[in-house]
């Protein structure tokens, strides 16, 4: 099925745009403006998992869990690795005492980046 961004021929440009507004939003300290946002760019193209994992943290921050666990698992469904959400998902779980958060973590933990990966094994060449 085709997203209204494809559909109507968003550019990543464009979407970038909205995001950035979202993300000034909650600079600005108006994060309910900024889930408008995110919602409005979700609802353009619903699978940027990067989107997701964001609402989850402006949710989180204005206390909506419930919201916020549903758009942190959305993300993972999208991206089994996303970091913001597999460690603010498993933030969450540990304060609702729902011991899943521990493999969050530990997967959130585990995932390097290649530029870190690149970093380690230089350390290890140098002796550092």
């Amino acid at each position: 099925m085709e997203t209204l961004a494809q559909e109507f021929g968003f550019t990543p440009d464009q979407l970038e745009a909205l995001r950035s507004k979202a993300f000034d939003l909650v600079d600005a300290g108006d994060h309910d403006g900024a889930v408008v946002v995110f919602h409005g760019l979700l609802a353009i193209d619903p699978n940027e998992a990067a989107n997701h994992a964001a609402l989850g943290s402006v949710l989180q921050e204005l206390g909506k869990i419930d919201e916020a666990v549903a758009s942190y698992d959305e993300a993972i469904k999208l991206e089994a690795y996303s970091p913001l959400a597999r460690v603010n998902r498993g933030e969450l779980r540990l304060k609702q005492g729902d011991s899943k958060g521990i493999e969050d973590l530990r997967i959130a933990a585990a995932r390097k980046s290649p530029v870190q990966a690149r970093a380690q094994s230089l350390l290890r060449r140098f002796g550092g």
